[in-house]
């Protein structure tokens, strides 16, 4: 019998989709001049895209941002996991 996990690969594949909906969600709301979405429920979500003009050192910042607000309770769980597998995700290895 086939046991109810999920594949790793599988788990990939679902954060990935889940970021590709939330940058496409953040960009019909707009962004703020903070480079922050403000949702309806009244948090605000950080403004990732797929920019490849981003270099290592500035998504780093941005993830020990991402850190910062979820330790400080700004974000829950599943935001925090979205957006810090789109920034690694744009991360270049030379």
């Amino acid at each position: 019998m086939a046991t109810g996990r999920s594949s790793f690969a599988k788990r990939q594949r679902d954060m990935a989709k889940k970021a590709r909906a939330a940058a496409k969600r953040e960009k019909r709301l707009g962004r703020d001049a903070e480079g922050f979405v403000d949702l309806d429920d009244g948090t605000a979500a950080d403004a990732v895209t797929a920019s490849p003009t981003l270099s290592n050192d500035e998504i780093m910042a941005r993830v020990q941002s991402l850190h910062e607000r979820y330790d400080n309770g700004q974000i829950d769980l599943d935001s925090f996991d979205e957006q810090r597998a789109s920034l690694m995700a744009q991360i270049s290895v030379d």
